[in-house]
């Protein structure tokens, strides 16, 4: 990382994207113009959502069974 100023931006956009923050607002943050102008600079530095993805619907799956069992015994 470099003092200047587009060393600190460029970590900054490096740093957010790689822990999780969001491309759209990572995207406003750094002034682009759009959210492609971010993706082709850092969007493979984006975390993948696909284990997510399945852990999140796999919960909410389990919910919605689980709500439905409830609801049948009442």
């Amino acid at each position: 990382m470099t003092g200047r100023p587009h060393g600190l931006r460029h970590w900054f956009a490096t740093t957010a994207l790689s822990h999780g923050l969001p491309l759209l607002d990572v995207s406003r943050w750094l002034g682009h113009k759009s959210i492609k102008e971010t993706a082709e600079a850092y969007g493979h530095l984006t975390p993948d959502s696909t284990g997510r993805a399945v852990k999140v619907t796999g919960r909410a799956l389990t919910r919605h069974r689980a709500d439905l069992v409830l609801t049948d015994m009442a």
